[in-house]
């Protein structure tokens, strides 16, 4: 074979790869980015269908895998492009906990994975990226999972033989946005406790309503918690995401008088020392009552973050007056990167699946400053 032909095939190898790598999301600044381009991430939580028994031990196709991929069709249908879904929970289920709280694996039966993979496969066929939580930090009654908090060697055993396998066999998926590490764990929180380090100070938010659950774990045992595992993650696929949903503006920005960034880079890497344990997007819950500094009060420039900004729960019933067709498209040209209405499955504060399609379907086809809604996943 000639010289040249070399060549050519090393190009094509080259590019095939680039390819490979640039399509998932990925940031660029302060912009969610697929396959190059600025996108906005327009969606709905299904969070669960079966709380807690969605994926695992068999668990995805005798619960759940029928309506989910009815859920991911009528998403696509009505122009949506991501949606977050819940995994451990708080769990019950998934991971295999042994008789002392660690952890041997991602599930007893091992389908977790496979179920993930499949889950992962039907929204790619619908364009749909998909944000896994891992756990849920607003309602956490499993002492196996509250542990993970307190002892590091449980947690250890968390990253090793469950975490790090689950990203390891995922890595490659396009349809994998990005990896959520906990649901509001401010509810967790010890609240109002002072710190000399503003990073553990939890007095700026004394009147937040946060620590509603009375586990009272320190900010910097959280911290740790999320930094060991975005680290691990990021060790496992460097270009993963990562992100957490925090329940309100009060922990996410240092702008205001009554709130604090307790997710910075150097908060988490403070108290993990793991460098790698850091936020690719910060992802913010809104419900009324909106304070001032509240999403849909405010662009999100006026949080001075340095990343993506998302607003990760939201409805029209816990609004206050405004309809999810102004939410939507709200959040879509106030600079915010997504925004996920909660949720599917009906519940507290959640809206109806056909008020949450009509709210998608006035993003579906955008493609203007507020970014690309609708594009291939693959």
């Amino acid at each position: 074979m000639r010289l040249h032909e070399f060549s050519l095939i090393g190009i094509l190898f080259v590019s095939a790869l680039e390819l490979t790598r640039a399509s998932r999301l990925s940031v660029s600044g302060n912009k969610l980015m697929f396959n190059g381009k600025s996108v906005f991430l327009s969606g709905v939580n299904f969070a669960w269908n079966s709380y807690g028994n969605d994926f695992g031990n068999g668990k995805y196709t005798a619960n759940s895998k029928t309506t989910f991929e009815q859920w991911l069709a009528e998403v696509a249908t009505n122009g949506g492009n991501s949606v977050r879904v819940w995994l451990h929970v708080e769990g019950d289920n998934t991971p295999n906990y042994d008789a002392n709280g660690y952890v041997l694996g991602p599930d007893k039966t091992g389908t977790l994975i496979s179920d993930m993979k499949s889950f992962l496969d039907s929204a790619k066929a619908k364009n749909i990226l998909v944000i896994f939580v891992l756990w849920n930090g607003a309602t956490l009654r499993n002492q196996n999972s509250i542990n993970l908090y307190w002892d590091n060697s449980k947690l250890q055993t968390y990253l090793d033989k469950a975490l790090t396998p689950m990203v390891k066999a995922l890595a490659a998926h396009p349809a994998l946005g990005a990896w959520e590490i906990v649901n509001e764990p401010e509810a967790l929180v010890y609240n109002n406790k002072a710190d000399a380090n503003s990073c553990f100070n939890t007095v700026p938010m004394a009147n937040s309503g946060a620590g509603w659950t009375g586990k009272w774990i320190p900010m910097k045992q959280i911290q740790l918690f999320i930094n060991w595992q975005a680290a691990a993650i990021k060790a496992a696929d460097p270009g993963a995401l990562v992100t957490v949903g925090t329940w309100s503006q009060y922990s996410q920005t240092d702008v205001f008088s009554n709130t604090r960034n307790y997710y910075t880079d150097a908060c988490l890497i403070a108290a993990g020392g793991k460098t790698l344990g850091k936020l690719d997007f910060y992802q913010i819950h809104t419900y009324t009552p909106f304070s001032a500094s509240a999403p849909f009060k405010v662009a999100a420039s006026a949080y001075g973050l340095n990343k993506p900004v998302t607003i990760g729960e939201f409805s029209a019933s816990c609004s206050g007056g405004m309809t999810i067709q102004q939410m939507y498209n709200y959040a879509y040209g106030n600079g915010y990167q997504a925004a996920w209405g909660w949720q599917y499955a009906g519940g507290y504060c959640s809206d109806s699946r056909a008020t949450f399609d009509s709210g998608m379907l006035q993003l579906k086809g955008k493609s203007g400053s507020g970014g690309l809604v609708n594009f291939p996943v693959v």
